[in-house]
Formats: C-alpha cells, structure tokens, sequence
C-alpha cells in the first residue's frame, strides 16, 4: 500500500473520493434518522427506500452501458456534477419553502443513493483500467479504508450535526464536497482504451445485461461464487432501513448511538481494508470470503439475539469489518477474472441481481417490521446470510488459488 500512496494518480483520488463520501454519508445519515422521528414516518422510509430501489434497478441496465462506450473519468465527473447539483437544489428549496416536509427528506435521499449508483460503478471500471493488476488487492484494500475512512467522519459529524444545525447548512456542507471532489478528479491523467478495444456494435441496455450473463453462464461456479458472496453486502443496504429503526424503537436510544455504530461499523471496515490484502495474499480469495461471510454473521446474530446498545455495537464492528473484508476479496478477484472490455456489462448484472433481491427483501423487512419490529427482519436477512455461507463454500473452487 505504501508504494501505491506514492502514485499521484492514487493520492488525488483518494482526496477526492473521500471528500464527496464524507458528504454524501451525512446526507444518508442524516435524512433516514430524521424521517423516522416525524409521524407517519416509518412508512414514507419504507416507501422511499422501495421506490428508489426499483428505480435504481431500471436505471442499471442503461447506466452500465454508458460505462462501457464512454470515458470512465467522465462518468465519475458526472457523478460529482449530479450530487453537487441536487443537493444544492434541495437546499435551495428548503430555504425558499423554509422546511422539509416528508417528500422532500424522500426526494434528498433518492438522489444520494442516485449518487452512489452512479459513483461507484463508474469508479471500479476506472480502477480496473488505470492500475495494474499487480496493484489490485492492495488497491482495494486502499479504497475500502478510504470509502469507511469517509463514513466514519460523516457518522460522526451525522450524529452532531443533524441536532445541532438545519438540514440546509448540512445540504450546502455536502454541495460544497461535491464540488471539490469534481475539481480534483478532473485534474486526473486518463486515457479511453476501452473505447479502442471495443469494435463491436452498440446493444439495448437490457441485451447488455443478456451479454453479461452470456458471460458468466459459461462460468457457473464462478457467478454463484460472485453472486453468493453479495449477499452481506445486500444485507447491509437493507440493513440501513432497518437500523434507525432498530435503535429508535428496539433499543430505545438516541442519534448518539445511531453514529458510534457508523463510527464503530467503519472501524472495523477499515481494520478489514488494512489486514485482508495481506490474509488473500497468503490465504486466496477462496478461503478469506467465507471467513469474513462468517465474521458478518456473527454481528447480525448479536442483533437477533442480544438486543441491547452495547452489543449493538460489538455487532457493528463484526458487520463492518465482514462486510468490508468480504468486498476486498470479492472485488479483487472480480478486477482479475473480468475482462475490462466488459467490465460495465459484467457489472450490470450484478448490479441487476443487487436490485432485485434489494427490492423483493426491502417489500419484505417493510412488512416484517410494520408486524413485529426490527428484530424479525434483522432475523430473515442472518439466514439468507448463512446460505450465502454454504453456497460460497461450494463453489469457491471457482477461483484459483
């Protein structure tokens, strides 16, 4: 990783990277607690979270296209651009209209996740392209400190913030992220190969996702391998809706707890970022992910059993530092198994499959807890998590050692 930091290319993008995540992570930490502080607002939560899932899965298909026959570069500054320009939207409204009412905190937080959507996709084919693979375990070890670097900052400021200051400042605090993240990205050296590499004719966005899977259907351990060891990374996303709930009416605690989870939830991500390029290095892929599958278990069996504020967040370090280990492995095998002329295609049916259990599992927690709370939910998704388990178990065998 040292030798990595002295690469100026790394070390703009890391600035950048964490600057707009800090500001992005307050937004999402700060809209979900305060919808489910107003009445009614449970439900608005649910629905935003289920609406903006379905129509982030629409959207995939056509985005990973995009990725695929345009410069990378552009598209993480397009993402910049975006979030600079909603959150500053928003902010403008909430000043004009002089608050924010339950469709505006749904509309804030449909376009952060929006944001993310657009990011991340964009930034691991740049990645895969830019660096040599050589680099990729520790690269991903590198971006995973820094992504949770980032949100241990923004739950932290969260937590003060969002009851100290009006959500405007905190929007215009983001805004201003945003903007300077796109500044620095810009000033990145980059070149298109993919777009030489790829003389083949332009498909549909949903026969991309067709050519994806055409990909990884003659790989089927392979795809069960890349599509079992999602399934923590599933759990968390659906977690955030359950989690404000969980520490509100579960454990009956305050905002204060809400951000030491964060905090806590990303120390033990960047703990993972930091050892596990050195345990796939001297263990393989095949043997980290389950153990790291098994670590996050661990974390989502203290939430169903022992439901109290200090094991809230023990179980926070277990997740994040699963959940983490669990995407520096997977990632870097995916950087070195996927071609990068199909990397945004390959990505698109992940990215697909991602939505479509976010969307059936979200429809599902929103009517477990509506019934009998945040507990059961947290229950349903530690099974799925188990199965993730002995799926990845049988066919880990998929990648080389």
């Amino acid at each position: 990783m040292k030798a990595l930091l002295r690469d100026p290319r790394i070390r703009r993008l890391l600035l950048a990277n964490i600057t707009g995540s800090i500001g992005s992570g307050v937004t999402i930490f700060a809209v979900p607690w305060l919808l489910v502080q107003q009445p009614g607002g449970n439900a608005t939560y649910g629905t935003v979270t289920l609406v903006t899932t379905i129509a982030l899965f629409l959207f995939m298909p056509y985005y990973g296209v995009w990725v695929d026959h345009h410069s990378r570069k552009t598209m993480l500054l397009g993402s910049e651009l975006f979030g600079f320009l909603a959150t500053a939207a928003m902010a403008a409204t909430g000043m004009v209209t002089g608050h924010y009412g339950l469709w505006q905190l749904g509309a804030i937080y449909f376009c952060g996740m929006l944001y993310y959507t657009l990011h991340f996709p964009a930034k691991f084919a740049f990645l895969q392209q830019v660096f040599d693979k050589s680099q990729y375990q520790s690269l991903m070890g590198l971006m995973e400190i820094q992504g949770q670097t980032a949100m241990m900052i923004a739950g932290g400021l969260g937590a003060v913030l969002v009851e100290h200051v009006s959500l405007t400042t905190i929007l215009l605090f983001d805004a201003a992220t945003y903007l300077f993240s796109f500044a620095i990205t810009s000033t990145i050296p980059y070149q298109s190969t993919h777009l030489a590499e790829t003389g083949a004719p332009r498909v549909t966005a949903w026969r991309a996702i067709g050519e994806g899977w055409q990909w990884l259907r003659d790989r089927p351990r392979l795809t069960v391998f890349f599509a079992a060891s999602l399934m923590p990374f599933i759990a968390v996303m659906v977690g955030n809706y359950l989690f404000p709930i969980y520490i509100s009416q579960t454990l009956h605690a305050g905002a204060w707890v809400f951000g030491a989870g964060e905090i806590i939830f990303a120390v033990g991500a960047i703990a993972a970022g930091a050892f596990l390029p050195r345990l796939i290095a001297e263990h393989s892929a095949r043997n980290t992910v389950p153990a790291t599958i098994a670590v996050f278990a661990t974390g989502a069996a203290l939430l169903v059993f022992f439901p109290s504020t200090a094991l809230y967040l023990v179980a926070a370090l277990f997740l994040g530092f699963g959940n983490a280990g669990i995407r520096v492995a997977r990632s870097a095998a995916m950087l070195h198994l996927i071609d990068n002329k199909v990397m945004g295609r390959v990505g698109s049916f992940f990215h697909a499959y991602d939505r479509v259990l976010r969307t059936v599992l979200t429809s599902a927690v929103i009517a477990i807890v509506a019934a009998g709370g945040a507990r059961p939910a947290f229950a349903l998704l530690l099974l799925l998590v188990l199965l993730s388990l002995v799926a990845v178990l049988r066919s880990r065998s998929a990648l080389t050692a």
